[in-house]
């Protein structure tokens, strides 16, 4: 079986990756019987199928840990993954390689896995700004990280279209496997914790929103 891991994050939250082996077929299997996916796997990009399904099939398997109830996964009109039962939360990220999702029972989750290319140094420009350059120095894997973070916050907030580069701020601490993370638009303005790892030629980032209500609005990150 390529489930790599279900970890309990805190009393609410879990984290699992999910290993991609299999082909469509054994996958659409694994689903449970109350799922229909066929509708919505006909508009992802057939090289992303595979991984679109196994990252379904880790959804469902994370879930009947916190429920025995046959909840259908939804997306909402900001096209953010959820459940009808508004007491779940949900995240999912996935590469060719690695499926992972982040569910929770209570706070609002946000994650995303990328693949270490030199794409994102090719790219740094459009997400990164010179501050931020002085962290990542260059370097394949920080940028990586940083453009995973990114990520992870776009998902985490999800209500509408935000400039990477403009609206979204990626600071290191000094609390291991740990960056600081802003959301700036308009009328909001957010600090949040990006937990990060590395793991099979991967950057993994993730976040759990303890705190709903804006803070520290005031604070440069």
């Amino acid at each position: 079986m390529p489930l790599l891991y279900i970890k309990q994050l805190d009393e609410h939250t879990k984290l699992g990756l999910w290993e991609l082996t299999e082909p469509m077929e054994e996958l659409r299997e694994a689903l449970p019987g109350y799922v229909t996916v066929e509708d919505r796997l006909e508009k992802v990009h057939p090289k992303r199928q595979r991984e679109w399904l196994a990252s379904r099939v880790l959804v469902y398997n994370m879930l009947q840990e916190f429920t025995t109830r046959p909840i259908q996964l939804l997306r909402n009109q900001y096209g953010k993954p959820y459940f009808p039962d508004s007491r779940f939360h949900v995240s999912i990220s996935h590469s060719p390689q690695l499926a992972a999702v982040i569910l929770s029972d209570k706070y609002e989750v946000g994650i995303d896995i990328e693949l270490v290319s030199p794409k994102a140094l090719r790219v740094q420009d459009k997400f990164l700004t010179e501050g931020e350059k002085t962290h990542t120095l260059a370097n394949e894997q920080n940028t990586c990280l940083f453009w995973s973070a990114k990520e992870t916050l776009y998902k985490l907030y999800s209500r509408k279209q935000l400039i990477f580069k403009e609206n979204l701020e990626i600071a290191p601490t000094e609390e291991p496997n740990v960056l600081q993370g802003r959301v700036n638009t308009e009328n909001f303005s957010k600090l949040y914790r990006i937990h990060f790892n590395a793991l099979h030629s991967h950057v993994l980032t993730y976040c759990i929103d303890k705190q709903p209500d804006p803070t520290n609005q005031t604070q440069n990150i």
